[in-house]
């Protein structure tokens, strides 16, 4: 009887193991990600000084990734974006789920009172907005990356990308 009881124990754990690990081995699927119709991802740089509302239109700028995979950058001259690496992609799209889930940056804050604000807003494959974090960002490592990923796809040559 003791010895049933272990086995049972013994396939029960095992069963849980591989269940768990199945669950952290499952990929997303970037092409079913990219049949997505919209936006994923917003950043907004907002500029914080004293202007003119004409000064401030014009400072003030948008970034947008796509579902489908584009880089759409304030100046370029490629209106459809760029298209991102995969790479990239699935980084930005992993930073945003996480930052959600996780409501990551909500209590992130930074003690500035001039400069540039940032708005990062991450849609859902539903369309739903979720803010992922508005604020200062100068000593925020992980939230550069995201804005400097997007910004090295302007054929500009902006030199924002950060490793």
């Amino acid at each position: 009887m003791k010895t049933a009881g272990k086995l049972i124990s013994i396939v029960m754990t095992a069963v849980m193991a591989f269940g768990v690990m199945g669950c952290f081995s499952q990929k997303t699927d970037i092409k079913e990600l990219k049949k997505n119709v919209g936006i994923m991802l917003t950043i907004e740089s907002i500029p914080q000084e004293s202007m003119t509302k004409e000064q401030f239109e014009l400072a003030r700028s948008k970034q947008t990734v796509t579902y489908g995979g584009a880089a759409i950058n304030p100046g370029s001259s490629e209106e459809d974006g760029i298209m991102l690496s995969d790479e990239d992609y699935m980084r930005i799209y992993n930073f945003c789920v996480e930052a959600v889930a996780k409501n990551k940056f909500a209590d992130y804050k930074e003690n500035v009172d001039d400069g540039t604000t940032y708005r990062f807003t991450f849609y859902d494959e539903n369309g739903e907005a979720h803010l992922i974090y508005d604020g200062y960002m100068y000593h925020n490592r992980e939230l550069m990356t995201i804005r400097g990923i997007v910004s090295s796809y302007a054929n500009e040559g902006n030199d924002c990308k950060e490793a």
